[in-house]
């Protein structure tokens, strides 16, 4: 993690040396689909139980603002599906949390290619507060889903985590200037959002792989 930030700022450092003019424009809104992949991270292993990861849907959108050819500000929110699987002795239990994320993230723009398809890396940084929308349970086979809530699993309402991702954008359309991309993003957990005195405190830990389509606003 620390030389992935190291690059990032490498080439932050770069980006804000250029001076050419923006090919595309300052301020783009995007529409994402795709798929997040979830854990829960706990510091000491819980006796006899395996926890693995369980998928789930994430969509959302954002604005970019470029305040320059290469760096720009991204607000933006999420519907993510995140979670884990505990697995004990060949029963599997599934614990479904859905949130809603709040990044606001720099964009760290490299362009790859210009003229009528440009194409261009999206490097990303920073915070990303996640919202608790419902909390559930899916026992092993023959069990009843059922709330947190209900289960008396306390769960935090609010969690913290920074972010780190790429993206690939590809021009499809000049003017008004259209693009296709396709991103990774990883989100670690900074809170102990699995609270249960019983049970070892997790940590989120998530990727989301979305594609999407952006435009110009503004």
């Amino acid at each position: 993690m620390r030389r992935s930030f190291m690059l990032i700022l490498v080439v932050a450092v770069a980006a804000s040396a250029s001076t050419a003019a923006p090919a595309s424009p300052q301020t783009m809104l995007a529409v994402r689909a795709g798929a997040s992949i979830a854990t829960m991270a706990h510091e000491n292993p819980i006796a006899g139980v395996e926890i693995g990861s369980r998928r789930g849907i994430a969509v959302g959108a954002s604005v970019t603002h470029y305040l320059a050819r290469n760096i720009g500000i991204r607000l933006g929110g999420t519907f993510a599906s995140k979670g884990a699987e505990a697995s004990l002795q060949g029963e599997t239990d599934v614990l479904r949390i859905n949130y809603v994320e709040l990044s606001p993230l720099f964009d760290i723009r490299a362009v790859l290619a210009e003229g009528d398809r440009e194409v261009s890396l999206d490097l990303l940084l920073g915070p990303t507060v996640s919202l608790k929308r419902s909390c559930e349970n899916d026992p092993p086979a023959g069990g009843a889903t059922a709330r947190c809530e209900d289960l008396e699993l306390k769960i935090a309402t609010v969690d913290v985590g920074a972010t780190v991702g790429a993206g690939l954008q590809l021009q499809v359309v000049r003017d008004p200037f259209v693009a296709l991309s396709v991103e990774a993003r990883y989100t670690h957990g900074l809170r102990e959002v699995q609270t249960d005195t019983e049970l070892n405190p997790g940590k989120n830990r998530a990727y989301l792989i979305q594609a999407g389509i952006s435009f110009p606003i503004g």
